[in-house]
């Protein structure tokens, strides 16, 4: 198993990587984490795990310059349901917990994702368009 790269971060919010020596950025480190290197997070003064918090900071910062919002009714239903935090939101819930439901969501997509791949590949070797494609396979379903 690999060995987590260790950023250490001080008390001037500067983030220090320690594999490389150099100084690193929250985009950077979510870049690392995008190629799949496990990152973790330590308070130099006191040498706490603050991996979460960054993290949850990455996905702030990412949030504030995305140009598609979380819908206002999805954060109020957070704060509601959750207590506030999102952590709180993803563990409880009255259909289970969130996570899960969460992960079997993106589970289906990307079943469903692989299947259109796999018909849009079969129409265009057909010489067919996908929108004749799928018009057939709804009238097939419908019969």
């Amino acid at each position: 198993m690999e060995k987590a790269k260790i950023i250490k971060r001080y008390q001037n919010r500067k983030l220090y990587d320690t594999d490389a020596s150099c100084y690193v950025t929250l985009d950077e480190i979510a870049e690392m984490i995008q190629q799949g290197e496990d990152v973790a997070v330590v308070d130099n003064r006191n040498q706490n795990d603050i991996t979460a918090a960054t993290l949850t900071q990455i996905i702030f910062e990412k949030q504030k310059k995305s140009e598609s919002p979380v819908p206002i009714s999805t954060l109020r239903h957070i704060i509601q349901q959750g207590d506030g935090s999102f952590s709180s939101y993803l563990s409880k819930g009255g259909d289970g917990n969130q996570l899960e439901v969460i992960r079997s969501l993106e589970k289906k997509v990307r079943d469903v994702s692989g299947k259109l791949d796999v018909l849009e590949r079969r129409a265009a070797e057909a010489g067919v368009s996908i929108k004749d494609t799928t018009t057939s396979a709804v009238k097939n379903a419908e019969v």
